[in-house]
C-alpha cells in the first residue's frame, strides 16, 4: 500500500510517484534520468527530488554533484544570470544565494510539486535499485533498467504520439538509450524536441554547455507553448 514506506523514507515516496499529480496531457517537459537515488532517506521516486532535507545545504550531504549541478542549472534558468552554472566550482555561490534569499526559491520539499504543476514529468529510465555503481554493472543493467524498460519506452511514445509540444530532457546515457528506443533523439522536429546530455554527477560535463532548461523554454516558446516556470 501507498502508505506504507520504509523507516526514514519520505512522505509519499515509492517508485511510481513520478506519475502522481500529473495527467498525460498536461505533459510539456518529461526530465528522464537514470534511477533513484541509492539512500532511501533521498530517493523520493520522482527524478533529481531529493527527500527529508531540512534546506538547500543538506545538499552537500550527498555523496554525488548530480543534484546540486542540476539545481545550478535550475537557479541559473530562473534567474538568467549564467553565472551560477559556469562550472561546479559555483556551487557555493549558487548555494549562498538559494539560502539568502538572493534567489527567491521555495524549500527542498516544495519545489518539484511546481515544476509538476507547470507540467513537467520528472521520470528515471528505472524506477529501482538495490545497488549503486558509478558506472552501472550489469545488476542495474541486465536487471532493473530491463524490468521497468517496456513501461518507460511506452510511457514516452503514448506522450510523443499526442501531437501537442513536447520537450525531452534525457541526462546521461540509461535516458538517451530509452528515449533512442522510443524513437525519440535530438533530430526530433514538429512538436517535439529532445536534449540530451551527460548525466549531473559529471557535473563540469552538462554545466559546461548550454543550459537545457532554457533551451526547453526556448523550444516550448518556438512551439507555441508557455515556458515551465523552473
Amino acid at each position: 500500500p501507498l502508505e506504507k514506506h520504509f523507516p526514514g523514507m519520505p512522505a509519499g515516496a515509492h517508485c511510481l510517484r513520478a506519475f502522481e499529480g500529473i495527467k498525460p496531457d498536461d505533459v510539456h517537459c518529461v526530465i528522464l534520468g537514470q534511477d533513484p537515488y541509492p539512500e532511501p532517506g533521498f530517493a523520493t521516486g520522482r527524478a533529481f527530488e531529493a527527500g527529508n532535507l531540512a534546506g538547500w545545504n543538506e545538499l552537500d550531504k550527498m555523496f554525488s554533484k548530480s543534484i546540486r549541478a542540476y539545481m545550478q542549472m535550475i537557479v541559473a534558468a530562473r534567474t538568467g544570470d549564467l553565472s551560477y552554472a559556469r562550472s561546479f566550482e559555483d556551487w557555493p555561490k549558487t548555494l549562498a544565494a538559494m539560502e539568502n534569499g538572493t534567489v527567491d526559491i521555495e524549500h527542498p520539499s516544495a519545489i518539484a510539486d511546481r515544476w509538476v504543476s507547470n507540467g513537467v514529468l520528472l521520470l528515471n529510465a528505472s524506477l529501482t535499485l538495490t545497488r549503486f555503481k558509478v558506472n552501472m554493472d550489469e545488476h542495474q543493467t541486465k536487471g532493473h533498467l530491463r524490468l521497468w524498460h517496456p513501461l518507460i519506452v511506452e510511457t514516452l511514445r503514448v506522450l510523443a504520439s499526442k501531437g501537442k509540444p513536447l520537450v525531452f530532457l534525457g541526462f546521461g546515457g540509461a535516458a538517451a538509450d530509452v528515449l533512442a528506443d522510443a524513437g525519440i533523439d535530438e533530430s526530433a522536429n514538429g512538436n517535439l524536441r529532445c536534449i540530451l546530455r551527460e548525466h549531473p554527477a559529471y557535473a563540469d560535463a552538462v554545466l559546461s554547455r548550454p543550459n537545457p532548461f532554457i533551451l526547453c523554454n526556448d523550444s516550448l516558446k518556438e512551439m507555441g507553448a508557455r515556458p515551465i516556470a523552473w
